[in-house]
């Protein structure tokens, strides 16, 4: 997210509840993830609390993170610059309606004349600021965003929402009902309940994608959610922040991949698959429909089941669990018989107590 602000225009925007040993006039360019972050972003330490089930901040992240800044509720690692605040989940949300203020923009209904060789139906709601490709269409009751960037030929039908400086690329269609740029799901834990943490990256996606109907394609938290050239998604998809789609990839109805998860180039993805965050998943993997993955896939590696597994171990498993109930009858025959008889054997009593218990 773009600030260009000073240090002393951001310590205005926390109400003088912040501290740092740095010049007011430090130039802060922009907010930042800790990885992409440079010497005048400033990035966010976010402890999501003690009774959170999601990730830690790394520490290591934060030695090797460039960041000229650094905003926590603790000086974490010595030598970094930090704005010191007591909740850093509200004072970065401060920061962030501090600058949306600045530089608010408001939307309006448009016409096709305002735009050169673009076809904008009755009712579409685009910003002033946002830019749109020639031989363009967007549908009735569509909405482009603020300092969206939306390329040449690309298809938006009716009702569809591209928010805040999301990018589309060339050739993309954009399904009705579909959603790109809504909030990741990102919560800090605390003891008054859930605490929400600003999500103020973008989505860009590539050339020649195809979103389908309802398909809802989450903002990232400081960066990016990428979507490849070329990616197909069926209805109802569901992406989340920070994930990754590489060029080419095929997913199915009602899907849903986790946060900053990384699918490889030319997957095929089955419908109502779950897939974990933070993952990767190879290039040319297959996952079949209705599984669950938890764990990171090779190239070309295809799965299947609840944890996924291999393909072919998971065939072998269905077949087995298809003759179990003909198999615990004979076995319930098989002790029948063997009750009848008083002198078993000791290997024959310990076979037969496994149907027992």
């Amino acid at each position: 997210m773009e600030l260009n602000l000073s240090l002393e225009h951001i310590l205005q925007a926390l109400d003088g509840q912040g501290t740092c040993s740095l010049e007011p006039s430090f130039l802060i360019k922009r907010i930042s993830s800790l990885e992409k972050a440079g010497p005048q972003d400033l990035s966010i330490i976010v402890d999501r609390g003690d009774n959170s089930v999601f990730d830690a901040v790394s520490i290591d992240k934060i030695k090797e993170s460039s960041a000229g800044l650094f905003l926590a509720s603790a000086p974490l690692i010595p030598g970094k610059n930090y704005i010191i605040v007591q909740d850093a989940v509200a004072a970065f949300e401060k920061i962030v309606r501090y600058a949306e203020r600045t530089a608010s923009v408001h939307a309006k209904s448009v016409s096709s004349t305002e735009y050169d060789q673009v076809q904008v139906q009755e009712g579409a709601v685009v910003a002033p600021d946002a830019v749109i490709g020639k031989g363009s269409f967007i549908g009735s009751l569509a909405f482009v965003g603020k300092k969206c960037v939306i390329g040449e030929h690309v298809y938006i039908h009716p009702g569809a929402k591209i928010l805040d400086r999301c990018v589309i690329g060339d050739h993309t269609i954009i399904h009705a009902g579909a959603v790109i740029g809504s909030d990741g799901f990102g919560y800090k834990v605390s003891r008054t309940g859930l605490q929400k943490i600003p999500q103020i990256g973008i989505v860009r996606i590539g050339k020649y994608v195809e979103i389908g109907a309802h398909c809802t394609i989450d903002r990232a938290a400081f960066d990016e959610t990428i979507i490849g050239d070329g990616v197909k998604m069926d209805n109802g998809v569901h992406i989340a922040h920070n994930v990754k789609v590489g060029s080419h990839t095929a997913i199915l109805a009602q899907t849903g991949i986790a946060g900053s998860t990384v699918i490889g180039m030319g997957c095929q993805i089955g419908g109502q698959v779950a897939i974990k965050d933070n993952l990767t998943i190879g290039n040319g993997a297959k996952i079949v429909s209705k599984s669950g993955v938890m764990n990171n896939l090779k190239d070309g590696e295809v799965v299947a089941g609840i944890p996924a597994i291999p393909f072919s171990q998971w065939k072998r498993q269905v077949v087995c669990m298809n003759k179990l109930p003909e198999l615990l009858k004979q076995a319930a025959e098989f002790k029948a018989f063997f009750e009848k008889n008083q002198q078993k054997p000791s290997w024959l009593r310990k076979i037969t107590g496994l149907f027992t218990r």
